[in-house]
């Protein structure tokens, strides 16, 4: 057996050398010790190589489905299903910055280029420091040659960079046959190749779905703000680009450029099992990079399923009726909805000292959309808490439950705790619920089944009625709230009780701050012939710009620090979140025409 020569320079902080010749030795043994690949065997057919690449740099798994084995801080051996590559580089390849820890890109359009850097600032005596990049002087070294396939292997397995320098020891060092090998680095290839759909030299293309019979009320409210935040993007373009086009009509390639924003509307008609196919004709006309807002009379599954399958990133759609998924990645919600209205019921229900752990519940569900997933909501946390099933009574069709049925139906079932998931009726059967011979101790109702109209529910039901309520109850005068009213009467947008206008204007954040304009533009002398400077990364990784790809947008997106929101109590983001809200309050209401809210829980996280 042999042991891997290691050139001196490899004795640098990182990885020990006795950790390099165990990872060279292991590359010689047997590949069924290490490895469920085989070396020798041919390649699939190119379409197969990037689903099989994929599922290495994304799940950490061989093409054969088991777990790809690593090394990380000398010795320490781990499975990359914890350690994938994707954890760190994020699903676009463009890379991270977690702390002070740089992940650098890994998609070969930056890979097989050279990365160059600033020379460190020295502060010159009776000088004032230099203020930036831009003011250092002399030439720009080189930080590390392109790769090419052989280097790019060995990093990968060793974690020496063509300079010979070691990377940080906690970046695994990954056991792969050739094969394998491979197939990875041909993946790596395609990962962020090309810029998305959607994006042009002057501009990139957005829509926004209004689907169904949607009231003109919500439809104009939503639009305006749109228009205002498309129209605030444009204005700061528009004067970047008199800097950056000399020409004055002369736009150079995207990019290098501050692209315009268009906004399109996708109108969808009919029922919603037709919403699918305008959806993909207006796509096949009008390709855009991503869908912003929208609204739906009723789900928004078949624009979650068009998301998904054509790749397609959709922010923020106002709808109660999100689609509830763990795995699905493109489409990024205001919150779960009516789902979470139930969810925090049942969890704010559990908390509760006085509710033994067999309290019976009784359900009353409504035949609507909106109810049954309230219903679905409480009951998945119930279980998932290990509470007794409620009994869920199915209310048909327009059917009205009367005093005779609800009396019967208490006596029945003599419940602890009553969930009437109901709209129109809410307030007649609280009503007959508050003059019974026994009142209910426990009552729990949805703002959002309630249209928002909580003074409909009677002053003489108020003191055992719990509302589930996804707002924020307060707003603070702080600077943002201040700010945020002060930008949406400034650009005409309409706030209303609806808060479409208080839940879009977290799109000023989600769209607008990814794409901003960073402080200056790098490297103006083409050193290393325009290509990527090591010291960029810092600031371009938490902007899309010069990195048009859908995926990039959603994993900026998804390193974006917590926000104060209009609507919400707080709106947080996180690597594969899909629900940027993820809370309720339980109130109750004072008396009166004009009753206060009264705060019964602490926010309730789900």
């Amino acid at each position: 057996m042999h042991c891997l020569h290691i050139p001196t320079s490899l004795k640098l902080t990182g990885i020990s050398v006795t950790a390099v010749c165990l990872l060279a030795l292991l590359s010689l043994l047997p590949l069924t010790v290490w490895s469920a690949g085989t070396g020798d065997a041919p390649l699939p057919p190119p379409e197969e190589v990037v689903r099989l690449g994929e599922k290495m740099y994304r799940d950490g798994l061989f093409p054969s489905g088991g777990e790809v084995q690593a090394v990380i801080r000398d010795d320490v051996q781990v499975n990359s299903a914890s350690f994938s590559c994707v954890s760190c580089h994020l699903r676009s390849g463009i890379g991270s910055i977690e702390g002070q820890i740089l992940s650098p890109p890994t998609n070969g359009l930056k890979l097989y280029k050279p990365y160059y850097q600033y020379n460190p600032v020295f502060p010159e005596p009776n000088k004032p420091p230099p203020k930036n990049m831009m003011d250092r002087p002399g030439a720009k070294p080189l930080y590390r040659p392109a790769y090419t396939d052989e280097t790019l292997a060995a990093v990968i397995r060793f974690g020496v960079n063509p300079s010979k320098r070691e990377l940080n020891p906690v970046m695994p060092r990954y056991l792969l046959d050739d094969r394998d090998m491979s197939i990875l680095i041909a993946y790596l290839k395609t990962l962020s190749a090309e810029h998305s759909p959607g994006v042009s030299k002057k501009e990139i293309r957005f829509a926004t779905v209004i689907a169904g019979d949607v009231p003109t009320e919500r439809r104009s409210e939503m639009l305006a703000i749109l228009d205002a935040v498309i129209k605030n993007h444009n204005t700061k373009a528009k004067k970047r680009n008199k800097n950056i086009n000399l020409g004055g009509n002369r736009y150079v390639e995207a990019s290098f450029n501050y692209p315009f924003f268009t906004l399109s509307r996708w109108e969808l008609t009919g029922p919603p099992a037709t919403w699918r196919a305008q959806l993909d004709e207006y796509y096949r006309k009008e390709p855009v990079f991503a869908l912003l807002g929208g609204m739906a009379a009723g789900s928004w599954q078949p624009m979650h399923e068009f998301s998904e399958q054509n790749k397609i990133p959709c922010l923020l759609p106002v709808t109660d009726l999100p689609v509830i998924s763990e795995s699905d990645w493109y489409t990024l919600y205001l919150s779960r909805g009516a789902w979470q209205e139930g969810d925090s019921a049942a969890r704010y229900l559990h908390r509760i000292a006085e509710l033994p752990q067999d309290t019976s519940v009784l359900q009353i569900i409504e035949d609507s959309a909106t109810s049954r997933a309230v219903a679905a909501g409480f009951a998945g946390a119930w279980q998932e808490l290990m509470r007794l099933p409620p009994v869920t009574v199915k209310l048909g069709h327009r059917e009205q439950l009367s005093p005779t049925a609800l009396r019967q139906l208490l006596r029945k079932e003599k419940p602890d705790v009553i969930l009437l998931w109901t709209s129109g009726q809410t307030g007649a059967i609280l009503s007959e619920l508050a003059v019974g011979p026994e009142v209910p101790k426990r009552v729990h109702v949805s703002s959002t089944l309630l249209n928002h109209r909580l003074v409909e529910i009677p002053d003489r039901a108020r003191l055992f009625t719990f509302i589930s309520y996804p707002y924020r109850i307060d707003e603070v005068k702080e600077p943002f709230h201040v700010n945020a009213r002060a930008w949406l009467k400034k650009n005409a947008a309409p706030v209303t009780d609806q808060r479409i206008s208080a839940n879009l204007f977290t799109l000023t954040k989600v769209l607008l701050e990814p794409f901003q304009v960073v402080k200056r533009d790098f490297n103006p002398a083409g050193q290393g012939n325009g290509l990527v400077i090591m010291e960029e990364q810092f600031e371009m990784m938490m902007h899309v710009r010069r990195n048009y790809y859908r995926d990039y947008l959603l994993d900026v997106i998804d390193m974006m620090a917590d926000t104060k929101s209009l609507a919400f109590e707080r709106v947080s983001f996180g690597p594969g979140q899909r629900y940027i809200s993820k809370g309720c309050y339980i109130i109750k209401l004072s008396p009166g025409d004009k009753p206060n809210l009264i705060r019964e829980s602490d926010w309730v996280i789900h």
